[in-house]
């Protein structure tokens, strides 16, 4: 089976290379309206296509689309403009989006009616990392739009060395700072990792995660066992423990390495995303009258 991934070139990390069930080609989405893209999958002769972020392409791209057609949102979305949009992508005239994915549960009330195929966090490509944690590193990074208050951070300079990390960088850098680093400092308001995939990226390295939030809890993502809650006080304190015993959370970064090379892996989910749809859509053109009597 030949599927081809679509989106822009910042959710390379998050889609397999290969794969043993299938053959893979990611297809970059740039400035322009994805049309380019579209071609390229129907002249490869792709039998399904996984577009990230779908809302971001036109009717007449997704219409030229081959194969089976899957819009993966990996952000959710907001504002009725959108809404109405990613609506409007959904089989016009039997040529759009034959299932979606929402990254988090619920689904809002304004999207409900869309066939959702299930629950899909931004998964990662493990398989090209497969070294286990580098324990060893220490190096703490903070990056720019989610860094701790400036009190906290003093505070905690007093303890440690601390890397800025800037935005806009390409995915390539940023994969290379992440594997040099051992500790990741963030945070925010909104459940950890809904609008930004660094978190989970993080994780996926074996860096320890200190945090002031939660991820969504349908992600399973477990604090204490996986990440540490901490916040501003906290958080200090936390550094403190860790600059005095530095192997006080080597358990912590295993186990989160571990957790998304088994709940995250991008060509299982993916797998199991295009395994669900088929089944789904064969059970439909079958119709009722096909499923056999009921049991009930």
């Amino acid at each position: 089976m030949r599927v081809a991934i679509l989106g822009r070139p910042m959710f390379e990390p998050h889609v397999p290379r290969t794969a043993d069930w299938a053959e893979l080609r990611f297809l970059a989405l740039g400035e322009e309206d994805g049309a380019s893209a579209a071609d390229e999958a129907r002249t490869w002769g792709a039998e399904a296509c996984l577009v990230l972020e779908p809302q971001r392409l036109a009717q007449g791209v997704v219409a030229r689309l081959p194969g089976m057609k899957i819009g993966i949102i990996p952000v959710p979305l907001d504002g009725g403009e959108t809404f109405e949009k990613l609506s409007a992508l959904v089989r016009p005239g039997g040529s759009g989006f034959r299932w979606l994915t929402w990254p988090e549960s619920p689904v809002p009330s304004g999207l409900a009616a869309l066939p959702w195929l299930q629950t899909l966090p931004l998964p990662v490509d493990t398989h090209r990392f497969t070294e286990g944690p580098r324990l060893h590193r220490t190096r703490i990074l903070v990056p720019e739009w989610a860094s701790p208050a400036t009190s906290v951070l003093d505070r905690i300079r007093e303890r440690a060395d601390i890397e800025p990390l800037p935005r806009g960088l390409e995915s390539s850098a940023l994969l290379e700072r992440l594997e040099g680093a051992g500790v990741l400092l963030y945070s925010t308001h909104e459940p950890l990792g809904r609008n930004d995939p660094l978190p989970m990226l993080a994780l996926s390295r074996g860096l320890l995660l200190i945090t002031d939030t939660p991820f969504p809890s349908d992600w399973c993502v477990e604090p204490e066992d996986e990440f540490l809650v901490r916040g501003g006080e906290a958080m200090v304190r936390a550094m403190d423990e860790l600059v005095r015993r530095p192997g006080s959370f080597h358990a912590v970064r295993v186990r989160a390495w571990q957790k998304v090379r088994e709940s995250f892996e991008a060509s299982a989910l993916f797998q199991r995303l295009l395994h669900d749809a088929s089944l789904l859509s064969g059970a439909e053109e079958r119709g009722p009258a096909s499923a056999g009597p009921s049991t009930g």
